[in-house]
């Protein structure tokens, strides 16, 4: 086994966080919970499971990462999601490897579920990640959703395994993720100048749909297929009439 921490940062987690936990520990002996305030009793479960927890108040997804990994005891660093498994394979490739090279990001491809239905085509069937790196090259970027890891001169290199993901129980959560991450997402955008063309607000929404479900065969996942491409479709219609609207303010 590799000298890796893992760091998993969480808010009322109970459901998930022993399953993490254990799978986390397939690679590491250094697990660290970083506990964003959780009122359930995610902190003594996980705590039970092996892993330290510590509370790391919430402030974003990249910046809470990068405090969690700043109090690991070693540089090469995992970061999870609580609702993220390490898959045998995946660990087996973790622990082959030499990790000589603080330059590179390693990542693997991550199998998606809806409830207990795994994904297997449309946009969460394409899904890759890199979650493997170390921090004294490289860092969590302050994106408000969908932050990445950066540093300079890093190579990226995928290795044989997956990580599952089980990302949402049912569809009413992932309605309200949905309207969450628009939200965020289109903060963001007003952060960087963009603006919310016509185009971008209802033609983009439509050529969504016809890719995820139709070019990227969404439609072989049956109905968790076609709620995906639906939910995608509406989700890039928020993030642009939330745009839309925070510029309308704003002017």
């Amino acid at each position: 086994m590799n000298v890796i921490s893992v760091i998993i940062i969480a808010k009322n987690e109970a459901v998930n966080i022993v399953d993490c936990v254990l799978s986390a520990a397939l690679v590491s002996h250094d697990i660290i919970v970083a506990d964003n305030g959780s009122t359930d009793n995610t902190a003594s479960l996980a705590t039970q499971a092996g892993a330290r927890v510590l509370n790391v108040p919430w402030n974003g997804y990249g910046q809470t990462r990068n405090e969690a990994a700043a109090m690991a005891k070693n540089d090469w660093v995992i970061a999870l999601d609580a609702d993220e498994r390490i898959t045998p394979p995946f660990a087996a490739s973790i622990n082959n490897l030499s990790l000589t090279n603080a330059g590179i990001l390693y990542g693997c491809k991550r199998e998606n579920f809806l409830g207990v239905k795994k994904i297997r085509f449309g946009e969460w069937g394409r899904d890759k990640v890199y979650r493997l790196y170390n921090r004294q090259q490289a860092s969590w970027n302050l994106m408000l959703v969908h932050e990445t890891i950066t540093g300079n001169n890093i190579s990226k290199k995928i290795i044989p395994g997956a990580l599952l993901h089980y990302t949402m129980k049912d569809r009413a959560e992932y309605q309200a993720k949905t309207i969450l991450y628009a939200q965020l997402s289109a903060t963001k955008y007003a952060a960087q100048g963009k603006k919310a063309s016509p185009v971008k607000r209802f033609i983009s929404p439509v050529f969504s749909f016809i890719q995820n479900y139709i070019f990227r065969l969404g439609f072989l996942d049956g109905k968790e297929g076609f709620v995906i491409a639906c939910t995608s479709c509406r989700y890039i219609f928020l993030k642009y009439k939330f745009l839309y609207l925070l510029l309308q303010k704003k002017n």
